[in-house]
């Protein structure tokens, strides 16, 4: 497993996608996309909806596993549990977690005491 610790802030989302596409140069491109786009829409809603971990940062892991690439965004917690929402056709937000739905061959999250974790896995398989 790879790991970073980026700052809070939207700035970290270019910076954590060029280091997954860069780390991840092995796999085909259209998974390397998938990935980035599925790691950055978690760590998205890490910047926008939850708190830091203790020292001001959050924590973005993946890996290579048996099924797919495996990606776990660590947060300190928020107001609520992340969950796909259903935007309308105007709305501009809210489409996050639909898109890891679709993207990841399962998902979930997983809550501390003073943290929270969302994973993903993003399967090999192209889609169809």
């Amino acid at each position: 497993m790879s790991s970073l610790r980026v700052a809070a802030t939207p700035a970290s989302l270019r910076y954590v996608r060029a280091v997954l596409r860069d780390d991840l140069a092995v796999l085909p491109e259209p998974v390397r996309e998938e990935v980035a786009l599925v790691a950055t829409e978690l760590l998205g809603n890490a910047v926008r909806y939850a708190h830091a971990l203790d020292d001001g940062q959050l924590s973005i892991a993946w890996g290579v596993g048996e099924f797919g690439v495996e990606i776990a965004v660590t947060d300190g917690g928020g107001q609520t549990v992340p969950v796909p929402q259903q935007p309308g056709p105007t709305d501009t937000r809210g489409r996050g977690l639909c898109i890891v739905e679709t993207l990841a061959a399962r998902w979930g999250v997983e809550r501390h005491d003073s943290s929270t974790t969302v994973w993903a896995v993003v399967p090999f398989a192209e889609r169809r």
